[in-house]
């Protein structure tokens, strides 16, 4: 009965939107009283926790004077942060409507704040215990979203039209902080980008449109297709309208592998027969092209899902973006003709046809995906090593290059065999060691380095010999998977020293799905420069109240990585003293995974044991793939991934294909998920 009345209030606020008028009687029935219940312990006059009251809040967000407040409490019920855990909880259903409510109020006064949930490195804020429980969300589906492609999907679109041009790449992906970079969300085409969109269709245009006069003889460039060539001679009589028709087909087909329909098609022949009428045929035509290389369909992918929804309001992607789709999530190359083929002929319509097609492209090694291996870059974050600033007289035989490339081999390699890959790559000591492939002939050499001296790096004897049968074995008293790689241990450190903090954060949120809240910019979080101190005596200062709220759930499983140095180096002393590794897996809030640890290889080994971590791990591959952060409305998928990878034996195949063929994946609904 409270769910339903709640409901009905949540329903009642939707008329008033538009009006822009403060839902008072909203405020009165819904919002009022739920603020008692779970605030006022904390935030009223007296108490004003966090200097914040809402004993007398007004309950105007049109125009009233606590906009501000309204905000921060917003965020703080989106994140999952107030109440507090040992508080009484509001229900999903009472949180999902007082949300959607500050929401929609502050919406009629002109504000729109962010929902920090959509950003990347924000997933664990959903309540991991409620994903994996036995709660009914309902079927999954996913916002329609129109999404800018990637800068590599860009590139090799543009490639295959004109392949040999000088092109600029006009955006990127952003770089830096936790979580994945290609997100819906995260990015708009802007001035720059335009600007420098219009100079490769440029460059494209002018490559197809190549014209030679050799020995007095007028002849096409290499890059020239027939089509365009006999529109744009200058000794041929002007083009025809069947002509210029041919060429929009040609650009179309190539550009956006489709047929033009009848409105595109007498759009664009009208713009080119004026523009190569005012211009010269030569420019005109050149028009032409840059016009379909700059269509927003060209570097934008849409999925809205515009077809008959089902009973629950959604509906199921086109073939076309379900093609797109697929081949976007696997590859950096837009859909190969088979998925073309399935979209036009109705074969990329149900569950099975698109899980066939999914893994016709996971088996096959000629076409390239470098998206598996760009999860697992992004997943362990190591791909920075490069980028963290050494000093060379320090260890002149530190190639981070060569790190990076190495732990890229002992991915694949598991990844290939296909069997517990998780915990293959979180307890292995086996390693690649200044691996490389020839490319001529596919055989296994020495990779390049500044010296011969960069296996010391995994603490190998400087007499040993390269051999070209890899991976070596590594005593496993020192290694244990990625984490205990030279690459990721550098990657996570500073540039005279080991960061146990940020190691620490990356098991937290990696591994055990935990939530450490941004540094408040009020702090000053500097260690002590005092070089006679180990860096776990200078961490003393994190250990003060203030500090360690945050610090107890990173210092202890940031600490066992002491066992190497700033290099990736084991190591059993620091500064002529015995090396202390000891640390804990603490507060995890699972029964059984809490325990003190005597070093990395041991925190490693119980944490690749533990189940949460298994879905921890799902829920990050979500969120790759789906190129946004799970919801609740995403359980059943995160649930149904998370049972086939147990059942395959911990296939990363399984899992990516129960990914890719899941409502989440497959259906859209007009409406955020978020509320």
């Amino acid at each position: 009965m409270k769910a339903r009345h709640t409901a009905t209030l949540a329903l009642s606020f939707l008329t008033l939107v538009a009006e822009g008028k403060p839902d008072e009687e909203g405020f009165r029935k819904l919002v009022a009283p739920l603020i008692e219940s779970y605030c006022m312990d904390c935030h009223d006059n007296d108490t004003s926790k966090g200097d914040l009251s809402l004993e007398k809040i007004d309950g105007n967000l049109v125009n009233g004077p606590d906009l501000g407040r309204w905000e921060k409490v917003l965020h703080q019920l989106e994140l999952g942060q107030m109440p507090p855990e040992k508080k009484s909880q509001p229900t999903t259903a009472e949180r999902h409507s007082l949300t959607q409510w500050i929401r929609a109020e502050l919406l009629k006064g002109g504000r729109k704040p962010e929902n920090k949930l959509l950003r990347p490195g924000a997933g664990n804020y959903v309540k991991h215990k409620q994903l994996f429980s036995a709660e009914d969300f309902g079927p999954a589906w996913s916002p329609p979203r129109i999404w800018r492609i990637r800068p590599s999907v860009y590139e090799s679109g543009i490639r295959a039209i004109a392949k040999n041009g000088k092109y600029v790449r006009p955006f990127t992906l952003k770089s830096g902080g936790h979580g994945f970079r290609d997100y819906d969300n995260q990015y708009l085409l802007a001035g720059a980008d335009l600007a420098q969109l219009m100079a490769n269709a440029s460059t494209a245009a002018s490559q197809l449109t190549e014209v030679r006069v050799v020995n007095g003889k007028i002849s096409k460039g290499n890059s020239t297709p027939n089509q365009l060539f006999n529109l744009i001679h200058p000794e041929e009589a002007p083009p025809t309208e069947a002509k210029v028709d041919a060429v929009i087909q040609w650009l179309y087909d190539r550009v956006l592998l489709r047929s033009p329909t009848l409105e595109e098609q007498a759009r664009l022949k009208a713009f080119s027969m004026k523009s190569m009428k005012s211009d010269g045929k030569l420019l005109g035509v050149r028009n032409l092209i840059s016009a379909v290389l700059l269509k927003p369909e060209a570097l934008y992918r849409s999925e809205l899902a515009q077809g008959e929804p089902d009973k629950l309001g959604r509906a199921l992607l086109a073939p076309r973006e379900i093609a797109y789709a697929l081949a976007y999530a696997l590859t950096d190359a837009r859909p190969d003709k088979e998925l073309l083929k399935a979209a036009e002929t109705g074969k990329l319509i149900t569950r099975g046809q698109v899980q066939a097609h999914a893994e016709r492209i996971l088996a096959d090694d000629k076409i390239g995906k470098p998206r598996i291996l760009g999860f697992f870059r992004e997943y362990f974050e190591y791909g920075g090593a490069p980028d963290v600033f050494k000093d060379a007289a320090l260890n002149r035989n530190h190639v981070p290059e060569v790190l990076v490339s190495d732990t890229d081999q002992l991915i694949m390699y598991f990844y290939e065999k296909d069997k517990d890959v998780l915990r293959e790559l979180l307890t292995t000591n086996k390693s690649f060691v200044q691996y490389g492939i020839d490319s001529k002939t596919k055989k296994p050499i020495r990779a390049r380095a500044r010296n011969l001296g960069a296996h010391l790096a995994y603490s190998l004897p400087p007499d040993w010999k390269w051999i070209p049968e890899q991976p070596v074995a590594l005593p496993g008293s020192q290694r244990a998977g990625i984490l205990t790689q030279p690459a990721w241990l550098v990657a996570k450190s500073g540039n005279f020293d080991n960061d146990a903090i940020r190691r620490g954060l990356w098991v937290r949120g990696n591994l055990l799905g935990g939530i450490i809240p941004d540094l408040p910019i009020t702090v000053d979080a500097q260690l002590p420069n005092d070089e006679t101190l180990t860096l776990r005596e200078k961490m003393k200062v994190t250990e003060e109240a203030y500090c360690w709220k945050c610090h107890q759930n990173t210092n202890p499983v940031g600490l066992p990585f002491e066992m190497f140095d700033h290099f990736g180096r084991w190591r059993t002393k620091e500064l002529g003293k015995p090396a202390d590794t000891t640390g804990a897996i603490t507060n995890s809030g699972v029964r059984g995974l809490d325990a003190e640890v005597p070093d990395a290889v041991a925190m490693l080994h119980r944490l690749a044991d533990s189940p949460r971590v298994r879905q921890v791990f799902v829920r990050h591959a979500f969120r790759y793939f789906m190129g946004r952060n799970e919801t609740l409305r995403d359980a059943s998928t995160l649930r149904r991934a998370d049972l086939a990878y147990v059942n395959s034996g911990g296939s990363m195949k399984s899992l990516i294909i129960s990914l890719l063929t899941s409502d989440s994946f497959l259906y859209r609904k007009a409406e955020d998920p978020n509320g």
